[in-house]
Order: structure tokens, then sequence, then C-alpha cells
């Protein structure tokens, strides 16, 4: 970007950048660089985990079916993978089977935590007792 002034003397005075300008350009730069490549992290995330729920893959397979269909395509997978998030999300809900599996897993993940809690719990209780 040319910032170039035109004075009344006829002469063109372009201004100075300083070093420091620069480090806080190159920076910024850098900077929003990695907010892009976090955003479409998330949506490369979201759309190897919805891979791997419905067909049963892995996040890793799940990654190279999202590099297939980006080179098949010729779009990149920051490009690919939000689209892809949205149109399963237009889609609609998932099948009340898939919303049956993915909370019996939920349940089956949270009994041992609340197993846990109830025995960290009972634990507190004779400690309390023993304590009277």
């Amino acid at each position: 970007m040319d910032h170039a002034t035109d004075h009344p003397g006829g002469e063109t005075i372009r201004p100075t950048v300083g070093p420091d300008q620069y480090r806080i350009t190159v920076l910024q730069d850098r900077v929003d660089g990695l907010i892009r490549a976090l955003h479409s992290r998330d949506a490369i995330g979201q759309a190897k985990g919805i891979l791997v729920a419905h067909y049963g893959i892995s996040a890793d397979e799940a990654f190279r079916l999202l590099t297939r269909v980006s080179q098949h395509s010729n779009t990149k997978i920051a490009e690919l993978a939000p689209a892809f998030v949205d149109r399963v999300r237009e889609s609609g809900p998932a099948l009340p089977q898939q919303c049956r599996i993915v909370t019996e897993v939920l349940e089956d993940l949270l009994a041992p935590a609340a197993g846990a809690a109830a025995c960290r719990q009972a634990a507190g209780t004779v400690r309390d007792e023993r304590d009277r």
C-alpha cells in the first residue's frame, strides 16, 4: 500500500515505516493467520467427528477421507470442512436410533463418574460419622 503524499512544493513524501511498526505489522499478520487456523481447525475437528460417528471410523481415517474429498473437489480442507458441517447441520437432526445410541454412550460414560461420586460421598459420610 503506497501512502505517498503530495506537498505544495511538488515534492512527494513517503512516510517511512520504522522497525517497530514493521514488527507490529508482521506480528498482526501472524495473529490473523493463527485465528483463521483456529477457526478452520474447529471446523475440521467437527467434520472429522461427524464422519467418525456416522461411519464408525478412526479420526485418522476421517481426516484421510476429508483429504481425498478435498483433492477430488480441488477445495482446501479449511473451506471444505465448514461447508460439510453446515450442510449436515442443515439436513436436520439425526435419526432417532442414532440419538438413542449417542444417549446410551453418554450414559455409560457418565455412569463410572456417578459411581465414583457415590463412593466419594459414602466415604465422606463414613469419615463424618467417625469424627463424631
